[in-house]
């Protein structure tokens, strides 16, 4: 590759960009309470997460699982307790109290799962665009205590090894027709995790002697990378940015 051809920037692609964007991203869905930020914010995280979990159908089990407990949290904001309210739309005595949904509460509750869901797509912003080396970096960058990364990153390798273990099991008993019942389902399922158990606790022990052979003095190798921004890009996220919280003040 010839060094002075000159270098092409992606969109998205350095490290600054995407800490300046996944930042502000969460700041305006955390503190913009206007209906039609929220709006723009749902419908930029959803046209991503869509373009960004459609090559991998994998990545939405979590999108998935967290909208679940924020739909559940939803419905737990509509419901409100106390006295007869009189605007209510439907309201029934239990225990004791009122329980009712009125308007306030449906919007409060709707204004609140908005943010949750716009604060949860950054989020999913944040765990497809950055890798493990750049997570690091920006880690390293913010100034976090040494051993948390240390932990980190032994939890990151030692969860792959347990995870191909129990994939293992799970495979060996499943063409046994370990699961073709419930009594024979749970028996299975506790055999899984008796071994799994047993496996990772052998494998935590090989992997610190092996770290002390090759002289453990305390400090983990920590890989990072920062991927250099382009400037234009940088700019055009900022005017983004301010131009969302100025239409935050219009008047409709």
């Amino acid at each position: 590759m010839n060094g002075n051809a000159p270098r092409r920037y992606k969109v998205l692609t350095g490290t600054t960009e995407k800490l300046v964007l996944f930042t502000l991203w969460l700041a305006i869905a955390l503190t913009r309470p206007q209906w039609s930020v929220q709006l723009v914010l749902l419908v930029s995280g959803i046209a991503f997460f869509k373009s960004a979990a459609g090559k991998a159908p994998n990545r939405s089990k979590s999108f998935l699982i967290s909208l679940s407990f924020i739909v559940a949290g939803t419905i737990g904001l509509i419901v409100v307790t106390g006295h007869h309210p009189f605007d209510a739309r439907l309201q029934f005595r239990f225990a004791g109290l009122w329980w009712g949904i009125t308007h306030d509460s449906v919007r409060h509750a709707a204004g609140t799962a908005l943010k949750a869901i716009n604060a949860m797509l950054a989020v999913q912003f944040a765990i497809h665009r950055f890798s493990f080396a750049e997570a690091l970096a920006v880690a390293r960058f913010v100034r976090l205590p040494n051993v948390f990364l240390e932990l980190v990153l032994l939890s990151y390798r030692y969860l792959f090894s347990v995870k191909q273990c129990a994939n293992e099991v799970m495979t060996a008993q499943q063409q046994r027709l370990g699961y073709c019942g419930f009594r024979t389902s749970l028996r299975s399922c506790s055999l899984l995790l008796s071994s799994v158990f047993v496996k990772s606790l052998r494998f935590s022990l090989q992997n610190y002697q092996a770290m002390m052979l090759r002289g453990y003095n305390g400090a983990v190798y920590q890989p990072h990378q920062w991927i250099k921004s382009s400037t234009s890009t940088l700019a055009l996220i900022l005017f983004c940015a301010v131009a969302i919280i100025c239409f935050s003040y219009i008047r409709f």
